[in-house]
């Protein structure tokens, strides 16, 4: 991957977003019911087994509970609207030891919420970029965070941020406006598509 810390903006290159370097953060987007059985989500599992957990146990935390925030709405009416968390929110999870052995790259893992389930009840499209763009606000403010934190020497903070084009696989929507919610952001990213795409086509492995 030829990407370094120093590019700015939404970059896309194609390969694999496994490749990303050592403490790299990869991206995609996620359900809130815990579960990662179809798509790139299903590859994470694979890889990261106790990243899974990990993002498991923190839907499960919400599961029967009615805690809510007010997110930005796009689309004609209200102006924001309520949802149930973590909805439109981030998890950002440090490397796992059980997931870096036998010579594995060290990865953080970050679960954008962008629908609350999946399959024939995702949520619409339209939700879902209500939601991914709350997710990503929320994002950078913890990978802000973070890194400031590092800097003054705290903990260990994620490196540069690598994604598949989420959102436009299973969640059928469309990349460039993704991709629009990310750069408005002002986030830094790595955007890793199939070597056999375009630039201009959605990703299918991505949710």
């Amino acid at each position: 991957m030829s990407a370094t810390s120093g590019d700015t903006g939404v970059i896309e290159i194609p390969g694999d977003l496994f490749d990303a370097p050592e403490d790299s953060a990869l991206i995609h987007a996620c359900n809130v019911q815990g579960a990662w059985g179809a798509g790139i989500a299903q590859v994470f599992k694979q890889k990261y087994p106790a990243a899974y957990r990990y993002y498991r146990n923190h839907c499960q935390t919400y599961r029967y509970g009615i805690m809510t925030h007010s997110i930005l709405n796009f689309q004609p009416g209200e102006s924001t609207i309520t949802v149930r968390l973590p909805l439109g929110t981030a998890l950002v999870i440090p490397p796992q030891p059980g997931d870096c052995k036998g010579g594995r790259k060290r990865h953080w893992i970050i679960c954008l919420f962008t629908s609350r389930s999946y399959g024939v009840r995702v949520d619409s499209p339209d939700m879902i970029i209500n939601s991914t763009s709350a997710a990503l606000k929320d994002l950078k403010s913890q990978v802000d965070s973070l890194r400031n934190d590092h800097q003054n020497g705290g903990s260990p903070a994620p490196g540069r941020l690598y994604s598949c084009r989420f959102n436009s696989g299973l969640f059928a929507v469309p990349w460039e406006e993704t991709r629009g919610l990310v750069e408005d952001v002002g986030l830094d990213m790595t955007v890793v598509y199939p070597a056999e795409e375009t630039v201009g086509n959605d990703e299918k492995e991505g949710l």
